[in-house]
């Protein structure tokens, strides 16, 4: 309900309170006036009725002894007192007996009654009237116009009442019910609390079009919230999808960044940096626990010449051929297979002395000469057939042949290797 329904509603009601309260005040004073005019009424007849033998006893006297004469005259002077001083009966016993009565043609309630003595004509005998408000009304045509005047007004005044509750005040109160359960998250699409068929007043239809103009607005005003909250979500969304795609790219890299930091990009096997370290590792590990461990370091033969016949790809192949070569001959898990750079690679075997190192070696030359990779390059003076072949050094740390560092004991291989290409390649040498 609208600040302006609600000024009209309570501005109406108060008009209402303020009009009932005035006439019950009006009612109550005429009332209590119309109170005390009986009472005084009451007191001005007792008054009169102690006067009246006073007043009356002479004329009485004469009338009784002009009786013969003027047989009225007595009746006559006693509806005289009946109707001057409102009394409901007047009667006058004589002497001799005999009675004379004068009654009102007023059904009113009998009041006070009292016998009053006359010395020459008997006793006089009076009652009154009931001293009610009633009463009172019919004596006083004035105050009884006023009452018939205020009553028609209190009749008006509840009409009144009741044409604005039923033109103005039951609207705004179904106008208020009905808005407030309006929801605005589903605005209606008609008017649905103006009933285009029921008379209402002006300023009450102008209010319902003013808040219906509002729910429009605020359905309109929903609706592109609505609309933006959808759009933000979607953006929400695609960027939650977009970010969720660049932490999986980001990690994507990481690996291949870890992977390159310890594998080798042509080959995939481990690096020199990998390579040395788990050589570092594996000779403290040998030392402690005066175990074994064998290092070979393998070599191309002649693949400078190869690569200028067949191209650096070519020769890229083949370093990878012998990579997969290797990775597939030592599969333990403490097996190293690594690229130390250019064709020449080393493997690590922890656990294996020099006799059973060559033996997996000499099993390795074998396998790869069996592939029979055509050379198509070789030196004049070489000995070996026109296939490609590998040369290899071995040396190992065993308690009865320890080296005192890593780098002895790669030393060593470097040095039988290099024994093996200078006896022909296609060979394994040991170290001494």
């Amino acid at each position: 309900m609208t600040h302006k329904a609600i000024s009209i509603s309570v501005g109406a009601r108060s008009m209402l309170a303020l009009f009932a309260l005035g006439l019950l005040l009006i009612a109550f004073s005429s009332a209590w006036q119309l109170r005390e005019d009986a009472h005084r009424r009451a007191a001005q007849t007792d008054t009169e009725l102690d006067a009246i033998p006073l007043l009356y006893a002479g004329p009485l006297a004469y009338s009784l002894r002009q009786q013969a004469e003027q047989p009225e005259a007595v009746s006559g002077l006693l509806h005289h007192i009946l109707t001057r001083h409102h009394l409901r009966s007047v009667e006058l016993q004589t002497g001799s007996g005999q009675q004379f009565r004068a009654l009102s043609d007023d059904d009113a309630k009998p009041g006070r009654s009292a016998r009053f003595p006359l010395a020459d004509a008997g006793e006089l005998r009076l009652q009154t009237a009931a001293a009610s408000m009633g009463d009172t009304l019919r004596r006083d045509p004035l105050l009884r116009t006023t009452l018939i005047h205020l009553l028609l007004m209190t009749l008006l005044g509840l009409c009144a009442a009741l044409l604005v509750d039923r033109l103005l005040l039951r609207h705004l109160q179904r106008l208020s019910d009905r808005a407030r359960r309006f929801d605005p998250t589903l605005p209606p699409q008609s008017l649905s609390w103006i009933d285009a068929d029921q008379a209402r007043p002006r300023e009450v239809l102008q209010l319902e079009q003013a808040i219906d103009h509002v729910r429009i607005s605020l359905g309109d005003e929903l609706h592109r919230e609505q609309s933006r909250g959808r759009e933000l979500r979607e953006e929400i969304a695609r960027q939650h999808r977009a970010l969720q795609q660049a932490e999986r790219s980001l990690e994507a890299k990481r690996r291949e960044l870890a992977s390159l930091e310890r594998n080798d990009t042509l080959t995939g096997v481990a690096n020199r940096r990998e390579f040395d370290q788990a050589l570092r590792r594996e000779f403290k590990r040998a030392q402690r626990d005066q175990g074994r461990l064998a290092l070979a370091i393998i070599d191309v033969d002649h693949l400078k010449p190869f690569n200028e016949q067949h191209g650096r790809a070519a020769g890229d192949e083949v370093l990878r051929r012998l990579a997969r070569l290797l990775a597939e001959h030592f599969q333990r898990d403490t097996d190293v297979v690594a690229r130390l750079g250019g064709e020449e690679f080393a493997v690590l075997l922890p656990g294996f002395d020099a006799e059973s190192a060559q033996g997996l070696l000499e099993v390795l030359r074998d396998t790869w000469r069996a592939l029979g990779l055509p050379h198509g390059a070789l030196p004049d003076d070489a000995l070996t057939d026109d296939i490609v072949t590998i040369s290899a050094g071995l040396a190992a740390y065993q308690p009865g042949h320890p080296y005192l560092s890593p780098q002895a004991l790669m030393q060593a291989a470097d040095e039988a290797l290099y024994l093996a290409k200078h006896m022909g390649r296609d060979r394994l040498c040991l170290a001494s």
